[in-house]
């Protein structure tokens, strides 16, 4: 079932048709965390993008909150997958066509993967309790001292707090194994763990099923695309190891991308350290995908 076909949800014709699908795990590199704001260098080739029709779907451990502000920022309407992949939110009428076991949320299609930020939330605390080990989480804290703990404007520490499956925290003067404990529990318990700079996170985390689905339902709609993915961390391998053309962006955390190369062999690193670079790699692939796809039409 191919229902789109060239046609946008409202029946208006909608040229061309995309020959790639971007994933993009990049939750620092590409956006000034602390400002997400683009140069007019960004602007001119995320314009490209948008007349070409180039889906970007962002995926991170932002909150939904979060994604809507930067999506703005880098104006996309695409679906996203937000908090480590707890969420897919599709706007209502992208594909025309319904999308499997969704519900109405706000303006989207949502599919949840995750569980609800109060049974996380329950769940980190009883089984810290029970290891007599303390965490501090987003939930204990205030807007204000997110916003100082992160060096955060007050903005986006407000929205960071907006959480809807996950919890970030820190354990405070843990004894040695005291993290690998709590993570062993956590993982009984049905939650997982992820770090990133110096929070990890806690919840049901599965990068990699939000993706596969959004992947079929544009097959579905659009027929083959090449599939990319940027990431810049170690949570981002299951995106690149199911992408056709995996790229991975040099982090700021020492060893963070040699670890990343080796796990994900088939993975390039990209040079991707602005907005305007990383949408020159997506324009340059879109670009040598529509040539073969021009080249071999004529065979």
């Amino acid at each position: 079932m191919r229902l789109l076909s060239g046609m946008e949800p409202s029946g208006t014709p909608m040229q061309p048709v995309p020959s790639i699908l971007v994933f993009c795990e990049v939750d620092e590199t590409v956006l000034d965390p602390h400002t997400y704001s683009v140069d007019a260098v960004g602007r001119r080739a995320l314009e490209r993008i948008a007349r070409d029709r180039i889906p970007i779907v962002l995926c991170s451990s932002k909150t939904r909150a979060e994604l809507e502000v930067i999506q703005q920022e880098l104006g996309i309407s695409h679906p996203f997958i937000c908090e480590s992949g707890a969420a897919v939110f599709v706007p209502q009428g992208y594909f025309g066509f319904t999308v499997p076991e969704a519900r109405d949320a706000a303006g989207y299609k949502m599919v949840e993967f995750g569980k609800p930020y109060a049974e996380v939330v329950a769940t980190l605390h009883r089984a810290a309790g029970r290891l007599g080990i303390e965490v501090l989480g987003f939930s204990d804290m205030s807007v204000e001292d997110v916003a100082a703990d992160c060096h955060l404007p007050l903005l986006q520490a407000r929205l960071a707090k907006l959480r809807e499956y996950s919890e970030p925290f820190r354990v405070v003067g843990a004894k040695p194994g005291a993290t690998t404990r709590l993570f062993k529990a956590l993982r009984g318990a049905g939650l997982e763990c992820t770090s990133r700079g110096r929070y990890y996170h806690a919840g049901a985390i599965r990068r990699d099923i939000g993706a596969q689905l959004l992947g079929r339902l544009y097959r579905c709609a659009f027929g083959e695309l090449l599939v990319v993915a940027f990431g810049d961390h170690g949570s981002a391998v299951p995106l690149l190891r199911q992408a056709d053309v995996p790229l991975i962006v040099q982090s700021g955390i020492t060893d963070e991308t040699t670890h990343l190369l080796a796990r994900v062999p088939a993975a390039r690193l990209s040079v991707a350290d602005s907005v305007g670079a990383w949408a020159d790699v997506i324009l340059e692939i879109a670009d040598a995908a529509q040539h073969r796809g021009a080249s071999a039409s004529t065979i």
